[in-house]
């Protein structure tokens, strides 16, 4: 595959009204970050023009702007009734003046409608100026249980030459998205929070590649992250060249200048280029969906069946994933996943591994399913779920199934679920104590900064306590801070697939700033030796 230049759509400079004490902000550490994985440019926007004001956070982005080249100017906008805000043209010839490219706006944090009479004339004078605009998919919800979406929509029938981009769109909200995209020519979207399984190819086929946009997030989230989903998309080549930076280009009428590959190591070397990953690559965190389906608790799950993930394993380099399936998850039926499960493994006995799920609100006999699954079917993983049981995994009902995994030495993926972390956090301390032959995985430890420091005392308490990474919002930095917190040899790799592709959470780590020999452990090392202690 040819080098892609990234041009990124969704980066946020300067202080804010909450940040993390480890979370990075100066613009500095943003264009650092840029240089090390290979991003050539990035729009630009200020944090203060959403929890301040706009024209206060626009003044402040100006000198951040002139730190390097590859910056490009988006200030934010708000309707100009109240005489607080610049009429349309004065905002418009004030953009152009300072060489500022794009428009955002927060509808549900600064608190107005996106109806014509409000912002109607605002659109009209950026589509007469070709200025795109932006919007977080969260300023859409919020306003009135999603009810800005047919605003959005009014207004993209109604300024046709106003080329609208949603930012931040979780996974699962696409048949939101999806009838918009039919009828909305000038309707965009931002990938780094779209992180369905195949959605870049399934949005291809149905959209082709010039409205969707290469986007990082950053400073909350891993530009690593976003660039595997296109480095890896199975699309063709010029799809990728537009979705990675083209089509931002083309919107902006800008080119930002040429950036090289990002710092190598063996894994950057092969993630950067779209080729599987030449290490061990185990995932201790898989869902599939049942041959034939495609859809799980009526989310889209494309490709999520065990076919369909190993084909999309095998292109990107996991050698091995252990599942739960996801009618046994989510989908409320635990005894058809393990029998799932059970025929995933057997078709594929090198690259599947197995987790139990048992639910006692069934009438399920615990000792004797765990003795069923684990001691005669060999399957070596647990996966108590609180989210569906709503029975603590310190309940005396579980005390046979630890027993069992204490017995042979499982490993259990345990999930905070619909539980506050300090209650799960205590339980895993209890569990940890009472069956120390169990490697515990403390499930998306990732997810924030908070979760991380968190996590982190339990899992350095108890030597088989363990530390998963996956999570959609892919903490730029929580890697790096669990490395240095808990040692790589505690932090886990996962998807989460086929909830969410598995080609971000694979970024996240291939790009995280640490050693060759930490991505080694992470991505495959810790695992492997955790299954070679099994018992079955």
């Amino acid at each position: 595959m040819e080098h892609l230049q990234f041009f990124d759509c969704h980066v946020q400079l300067g202080r804010m009204g909450y940040k993390h004490p480890l979370q990075m902000w100066r613009t500095d550490d943003v264009l650092a970050e840029m240089e090390r994985t290979g991003i050539a440019g990035a729009l630009v926007h200020h944090g203060l023009g959403k929890s301040h004001a706009p024209l206060f956070g626009n003044q402040a982005l100006l000198p951040e702007l002139a730190a390097s080249p590859r910056l490009f100017g988006c200030w934010t906008v708000l309707p100009d009734q109240l005489g607080d805000f610049p009429s349309p043209g004065d905002l418009i010839a004030g953009m152009q003046r300072h060489g500022i490219r794009a428009a955002k706006l927060y509808p549900h944090t600064h608190q107005f409608a996106t109806d014509r009479w409000t912002v109607g004339g605002l659109f009209a004078e950026l589509a007469q100026a070709g200025m795109p605009l932006f919007v977080d998919a969260a300023e859409l919800d919020g306003l009135a249980k999603g009810s800005d979406w047919q605003r959005l929509a009014d207004m993209l029938q109604e300024f046709p030459e106003l080329n609208v981009i949603v930012c931040g769109l979780n996974w699962g909200k696409e048949r939101r998205l999806f009838p918009l995209l039919d009828r909305f020519a000038n309707l965009h979207v931002e990938l780094s929070t779209l992180q369905a399984n195949e959605f870049i190819e399934t949005a291809y086929r149905r959209f082709g590649a010039d409205r969707l946009l290469f986007g990082s997030g950053m400073p909350f989230k891993s530009p690593g992250a976003a660039r595997a989903f296109v480095d890896y998309a199975r699309i063709p080549d010029d799809a990728k060249r537009r979705i990675a930076g083209g089509n931002l280009a083309r919107l902006l009428g800008v080119e930002p200048p040429a950036a090289g590959y990002p710092d190598q190591d063996e894994v950057t070397y092969s993630a950067s280029r779209g080729l599987p990953l030449p290490i061990p690559v185990l995932d201790s965190h898989t869902h599939i969906i049942e041959d034939g389906g495609e859809t799980g608790s009526g989310l889209p799950m494309i490709g999520g069946n065990v076919d369909g993930m190993i084909a999309l394993y095998r292109s990107i380099g996991i050698t091995k994933m252990s599942v739960a399936p996801w009618v046994g998850v989510n989908g409320g039926d635990t005894a058809a996943g393990n029998r799932i499960a059970e025929i995933a493994r057997d078709r594929y006995p090198d690259e599947v591994e197995a987790f139990v799920r048992i639910d006692p609100n069934y009438g399920e006999d615990v000792e004797a399913e765990a003795r069923k699954w684990h001691m005669e079917k060999g399957f070596r993983g647990m996966k108590p779920y609180y989210y569906n049981e709503h029975i603590p995994y310190t309940d005396p009902v579980y005390a046979p199934w630890w027993k069992v995994g204490n017995s042979l030495r499982l490993y259990a993926l345990v999930d905070p679920a619909l539980q506050s972390d300090e209650q799960f956090m205590e339980q895993i301390d209890t569990l940890a104590t009472l069956y120390p032959e169990v490697s515990i995985f403390m499930d998306h430890g990732g997810r924030s900064f908070d979760i991380a420091v968190k996590y982190a005392q339990v899992a350095k308490k108890h030597p088989h306590v363990s530390i998963q990474l996956t999570y959609t919002s892919v903490t730029l930095g929580a890697i790096e801070y669990l490395v240095k917190e808990v040692g790589a040899g505690k932090v886990l790799f996962g998807t989460d697939s086929s909830m969410r592709d598995p080609r971000p959470q694979l970024g996240w780590l291939a790009y995280a700033n640490i050693s060759p020999e930490a991505k080694r452990a992470i991505f495959g090392g810790n695992f492997a030796a955790i299954l070679r202690r099994c018992r079955v």
